[in-house]
């Protein structure tokens, strides 16, 4: 059994006093006739940061979190939030979820909820400030059994940031909100982590969400971590940026040696390729030093890319879920 409730042979990465979240050899299955749903799980999160966790269904992205806020205690390894283990992190307030099994009261109305939540804290939150930060002000008085599902999932994020919690845990949170409501959720739990060091982990399908949010991504496949960096490091496992363009004229190819940051060229019979790992520093130098380039344009690789690149190295993880892993 893993130290969900000791605390007297924990291994060492678990002693950092300076990590919002550490985990080290966790292992977890639900019961002995399941698959193992979690492998020798290790990383560590330090206060302030944002962390995608991304995966295929079936990869274990609800399982890590369900024991990273204590509804379960791992078989190995362990876990710590701000060196304590979950549930006692969870009881004294610096755990806030939002979970998408969680469900509230609907017959109250939105401000009344938020009120009487936010008295179950230490230090909540002012209603008023929780409501504006969820873009929940206009529909204080409304009872919650009127929202719309986005406006609901609005109702829980302002239940997740009353109590001031050090670390969020947010999973799948913008499903059923609209685009401008998703703009605003992430902005809000952007200001979250800068103006008040709060630590965020968040669960999503929304590549778009990663890149406007995520300081880091940790991406999960059959229970095990396949990659684990900066949302710019990972685009860079799908290639590296391009920059294309046209000659005007008879084609100079020296005049691209004055390019300090291109790794190769593919000329063609047209389009010209520049495949380089500074694109805006190749694409300063290209108006500089050749004149004769035209129809400039600069590709990045996506984040969707390299995914894929990430989890298309094992077909397996595309139908985990047959194997009974969450």
């Amino acid at each position: 059994m893993g130290d969900g409730a000791t605390t007297s042979s924990a291994p060492s990465l678990l002693a950092s006093s300076g990590a919002a979240v550490a985990v080290e050899g966790l292992g977890f299955r639900y019961s002995q006739a399941d698959e193992q749903a979690l492998h020798d799980i290790s990383f560590t999160v330090e206060p302030g940061m944002v962390v995608a966790l991304l995966g295929p269904n079936g990869a274990g992205k609800s399982t890590l979190v369900s024991v990273l806020i204590g509804l379960n205690i791992p078989d190995s390894g362990g876990v710590r939030v701000f060196t304590r283990v979950p549930r006692e992190a969870l009881r004294r307030g610096d755990i806030g979820t939002m979970l998408q099994s969680s469900g509230i009261a609907d017959f109250v109305t939105v401000r009344d909820l938020v009120t009487f939540i936010g008295r179950q804290y230490r230090d909540p939150m002012p209603v008023g400030e929780a409501l504006a930060a969820a873009d929940l002000t206009s529909l204080a008085r409304r009872r919650v059994e009127k929202l719309s599902g986005g406006e609901r999932k609005r109702v829980r994020f302002a239940l997740t940031l009353i109590g001031r919690s050090r670390l969020l845990v947010l999973d799948e949170p913008t499903n059923e909100m609209d685009v401008a409501s998703r703009h605003s959720f992430w902005a809000t739990v952007r200001a979250a982590a800068v103006e008040r060091g709060a630590t965020v982990f968040f669960t999503t399908h929304h590549m778009a969400e990663v890149d406007a949010a995520a300081d880091r991504v940790i991406v999960m496949g059959r229970g095990r971590i396949l990659a684990d960096e900066t949302p710019d490091d990972l685009r860079r496992r799908a290639g590296t940026p391009t920059v294309r363009f046209r000659w005007a004229g008879d084609p100079d190819p020296r005049l691209l040696d004055n390019l300090s940051a291109v790794l190769d060229f593919e000329p063609g019979d047209d389009v010209q390729i520049l495949h380089t790992d500074q694109p805006d520093r190749t694409l300063r130098e290209l108006v500089g030093f050749v004149p004769s380039a035209i129809d400039i344009s600069v590709t990045e690789a996506s984040l969707d890319s390299a995914y894929l690149a990430v989890i298309g190295g094992d077909t397996r993880l595309l139908t985990a879920t047959e194997k009974g892993i969450r």
